[in-house]
């Protein structure tokens, strides 16, 4: 198993949530700014709330003690309210240095949490669960022997005909033409984990990106092999590495959909059957994710971005997953990420 070093201390954590859009936004809300001023307001606005003292009307969660759900529900909400897409500008008001200045208290608050030490753990083998969302009529999780090669095959015809066919636009300033996927992790067939939690079904069951309000689903406990090779993506560096290892350019597919990063370059993503020649799976850190997401980060002259994924998840792109339990039905009514239960 690779796992990434680099975020082992105190300070190398915080610069690391600091970093990353979804981290400063993380720090934001705990620091009581309500999830519309985020995302809606310009930087002054932002300023102004975080340095008048006044909490927002969301309600802050308390990091004090060693609870591993404390944080999750405005974990949940960030991923819910994400988008790679539409005509937004590449300034983020959260990166104002008066902001970073206030909002790194939180920073340190959740490096140092307790309850939140395992968002820089690597892949829980014991605690993987698939979520089937049985409002959308999903099907169970896809185990059958060499499902992985056909699902492969089938993301490389699929991203090779997304690129040919949106070449016409590749010239055109970014921005001006069709747009085409958003998401950067392997599409279609591929299923994805999460880990159970405490009393939560699956870190997933709390938000998940670009989500549809699910109210029931199933939950699949499984297996992982014991030799299940997984490459732990724990740093912005973790995805740059893998997209510089196994490379596909992409540029036509995302060039207009990511133009509001203001990079108007070569876009760059992994090439999943490549990846998977090495690796059994792919794994996103808490941490990761929090650093990454959402970011136009630098492979040699090109940019990459980590889309679509959600926290603590893990592709797989191989057969070395394998029941391990009866699956159970959960459902919500209220809507709280941390109100599921079993029936």
């Amino acid at each position: 198993m690779r796992h990434y070093e680099g975020v082992q201390d105190q300070e190398k954590r915080v610069g690391q949530l600091l970093a990353g859009p979804r981290g400063r936004e993380l720090c934001a809300r705990l620091a009581g700014v309500p999830a519309w001023d985020v995302h809606d307001e310009d930087a002054s606005v932002v300023v102004s709330r975080l340095l008048s003292g006044e909490p927002g009307e969301d309600v802050v969660p308390d990091l004090n003690g060693d609870d591993p759900l404390a944080a999750v529900p405005v974990l949940g909400e960030i991923a819910e309210q994400v988008s790679y897409w539409g005509d937004y500008t590449a300034a983020d008001p959260l990166e104002e240095p008066a902001v970073l200045a206030v909002i790194r208290a939180q920073a340190e608050m959740v490096a140092g949490a307790g309850g939140c030490q395992w968002w820089w753990s690597a892949l829980d083998r014991d605690a993987q669960v698939y979520v089937q969302w049985t409002g959308r009529a999903e099907s169970a999780p896809a185990l059958e022997p060499a499902y992985a090669a056909a699902m492969l095959r089938e993301v490389a015809r699929r991203a090779a005909e997304t690129e040919q066919s949106m070449d016409s636009d590749r010239h055109k300033p970014a921005g001006s033409g069709v747009n085409g996927s958003w998401w950067s992790h392997p599409w279609p067939g591929a299923f994805s984990t999460t880990r159970h939690l405490g009393r939560l079904g699956s870190l997933l069951l709390a938000g998940y990106e670009d989500g549809f309000g699910d109210t029931e689903a199933v939950i699949w406990p499984l297996a992982v092999a014991d030799g299940a090779r997984v490459w732990e993506i724990d740093t912005p560096a973790a995805w740059q590495d893998l997209v510089s290892a196994y490379p596909r350019p992409a540029t036509a597919t995302y060039r207009h959909t990511w133009a509001w990063t203001g990079w108007d370059g070569e876009w760059l993503t992994p090439d999943w059957p490549a990846v998977a020649n090495d690796w059994d799976g792919v794994h996103l850190t808490v941490a990761g994710y929090l650093g990454a997401a959402g970011r136009a980060l630098p492979v040699a002259s090109a940019r990459t971005m980590l889309a679509g994924w959600n926290p603590d998840e893990t592709y797989w792109l191989a057969d070395v997953i394998t029941p391990s339990g009866e699956p159970q039905r959960w459902r919500t009514k209220d809507g709280d990420p941390l109100a599921w239960d079993r029936y």
